[in-house]
């Protein structure tokens, strides 16, 4: 029983001891992303003068009780004085944008009373794709989708999602593209049977995100058309078509007709113009060789004695004269004479008309 007692008063008085005079380093291990802020406390219960920030041995920054931050190695680095609890100095030391080359180790040492040790890791998100864009596949058939989660440090873990539901880890693999300066490229391949028209993602990550980087794609699905899956769908296709293919030969037919009836007209109007022109030209002729000459009391035939021309003078009565046309349309056709005599123009020469007047 002393014992017991004994071994709680050294505990109980280590603790004591422990708490009068502990430093305190905040987190012990910090993981961000590069360009982003990191920040690390270091606090303690007694007095100090001097504390010195070290970056894998290398020293970082110098802080005075007195008189604040003093130096520092690096421009994106800088403390500010924290807010500790009753009776504890604090302050806290700011990477403004964290950089690969701060990853390591970080200590706070208070000169001459103790130091604390944390690990910082910087993290790089590089970018996630689907190759290919989306898809239409045949329901039933398999589609196989390729993503890639390119310069990535450390190496990022890769999955998938179907509609918001993860995919087994079983269902796809996962493989690692050798490293471009430090940074990581995985590649990963999953294959699906297309059942129902779906989102798929591609999911890249590391600890330092709050939420992974994402791809997606859209996978349309569409029912192949079976031969006779629908008899009535069939026979109401089969039927619009018919219905089309005669409404086409009916429309043909019309318009077939239509310009029949079109050069029929054009037909008959031009020859009833041809016969009208026909009939107007024979009735010329027939009136210029029908007509009717007039009695020239002056005509005497080329000869004649003296004696028989001035019978004609004397005896005008007695003598009958020929009828000559008033028009001669052409020569070879014959002229009428009264009492049935013809004088035929067609061979004769040229004839000298004596015209005799009487005063």
């Amino acid at each position: 029983m002393v014992n017991i007692v004994f071994l709680a008063a050294l505990v109980v008085l280590s603790f004591l001891t422990d708490g009068g005079c502990q430093m305190q380093l905040e987190p012990q291990s910090l993981t961000v992303l590069r360009g982003s802020e990191a920040r690390l406390t270091c606090s303690t219960s007694e007095p100090w003068s001097v504390m010195v920030w070290l970056l894998n041995g290398a020293s970082l920054l110098t802080i005075s009780s007195e008189h604040g931050v003093l130096s520092s190695g690096d421009p994106n680095v800088t403390a500010v004085k924290g807010r500790g609890a009753a009776g504890r100095s604090s302050w806290v030391l700011v990477l403004q944008a964290a950089a690969r080359r701060h990853r390591g180790q970080l200590r706070c040492d208070i000169q001459g009373e103790d130091q604390k040790t944390a690990s910082l890791f910087v993290q790089e998100k590089g970018s996630v794709g689907i190759s290919g864009g989306n898809r239409t596949v045949l329901q039933g058939h398999r589609v196989r989708l390729e993503c890639a989660a390119a310069n990535w440090f450390p190496e990022p873990w890769v999955g998938w999602q179907v509609n918001g539901v993860e995919v087994s880890p079983g269902d796809y693999n996962v493989s690692r593209v050798g490293p471009s300066g430090g940074l990581v490229t995985m590649t990963s391949d999953l294959g699906l049977r297309a059942t129902e028209s779906s989102l798929v993602e591609c999911l890249a990550s590391v600890t330092a995100l709050a939420r992974p980087l994402s791809s997606h794609v859209h996978i349309t699905v569409v029912a192949e058309v079976l031969q006779g899956q629908d008899d009535c769908t069939v026979l109401l296709t089969a039927t619009a078509v018919l219905s089309s293919l005669l409404l086409f030969l009916l429309l043909s037919v019309c318009i077939v007709c239509i310009v029949l009836c079109c050069r029929r007209r054009r037909r008959t109007k031009s020859n009833t113009k041809g016969t009208i022109r026909f009939n107007q030209s024979g009735s010329g002729l027939s009136s210029v060789a029908e007509a009717a000459g007039k009695v020239n009391p002056g005509y005497a035939a080329e000869g004649l004695p003296d004696d028989s021309t001035k019978g004609i003078h004397g005896q005008t009565d007695s003598v009958t004269i020929g009828m000559v046309p008033d028009v001669v349309s052409s020569r070879g056709r014959s002229l009428p004479q009264e009492g049935g005599a013809q004088v035929d123009l067609s061979e004769a020469g040229p004839k000298n008309v004596r015209v005799a007047t009487t005063v």
